[in-house]
């Protein structure tokens, strides 16, 4: 079996790529670890801790998955607005894409993934647009 926060992280990224509205503003650049010669706007899915939520007879954790959204303004989406208008634009698929998603995990089982939170900010350079997208799940295993 494997750690459940890895198959969320595994199978998140993957469903990310192949959520049109998403892909539409990023094209392929969804990572699970991205290079760090990456231009943007691209999306990072990893980022990701536990907590123990065990029940009688069930073993399960509580997933906060942060997915992590980058952008510039040397490299604007169209129509943009900016380097934090275009994080706020990618942060709003990822939320959409991923709230109540029905994945499905190799050996864990998914309950339940909700968006909690999304925060759009300039990274201490002042130029870089940086999202971060907020989910907590609860997975069994």
């Amino acid at each position: 079996m494997a750690a459940p926060e890895r198959e969320l992280v595994g199978v998140a990224t993957a469903f990310l790529r192949s959520c049109a509205p998403l892909t539409a503003l990023v094209g392929t650049s969804i990572f699970f670890r991205p290079q760090p010669t990456l231009t943007p706007p691209y999306v990072s899915v990893d980022d990701a801790y536990t907590t123990r939520v065990d029940a009688q007879c069930i073993s399960g954790v509580l997933v906060t998955l942060n997915v992590h959204v980058w952008t510039d303004d040397s490299h604007p989406l169209p129509n943009g607005g900016g380097a934090l208008q275009d994080a706020r634009a990618i942060a709003f698929e990822v939320s959409n894409a991923l709230h109540h998603a029905a994945l499905t995990l190799p050996t864990s089982t998914l309950v339940t993934i909700a968006h909690k939170g999304t925060r759009v900010f300039y990274d201490t350079d002042g130029t870089t647009g940086h999202g971060v997208v907020s989910f907590e799940a609860i997975v069994n295993f």
